[in-house]
């Protein structure tokens, strides 16, 4: 099993299971709130990085906190933020109809 990572971890645990850890991911979930440039925001997506217990592996996750339904999973916060990214961009065409 592979080391724990406390930087991912800095920012609380959020909730506990038998097998995963889910930690608070603050930052992420920021930037997915706040404002772009064209001013659009997705205020429901909250972050979170999930700990694999028998594994150790870490992953980042993308839900929706009003249907609590998992919207993105990848191992890579780079994939995460583009993901964001595109979620607002789809958002933006969606409102110029």
């Amino acid at each position: 099993m592979k080391d724990r990572n406390k930087y991912l971890e800095t920012d609380g645990l959020f909730w506990e299971s038998d097998s995963h850890e889910w930690f608070n991911n603050k930052s992420t979930t920021i930037y997915a709130q706040n404002l772009n440039a064209l001013g659009i925001s997705l205020p429901n997506v909250v972050s979170f990085v999930v700990r694999n217990k028998e594994t150790g592996d870490y992953n980042y996750v993308l839900m929706d906190n009003k249907t609590n339904e998992l919207i993105y999973e990848s191992q890579s916060i780079e994939q995460l933020g583009v993901h964001i990214d595109m979620l607002k961009a789809i958002k933006c065409y969606e409102k110029d109809k």
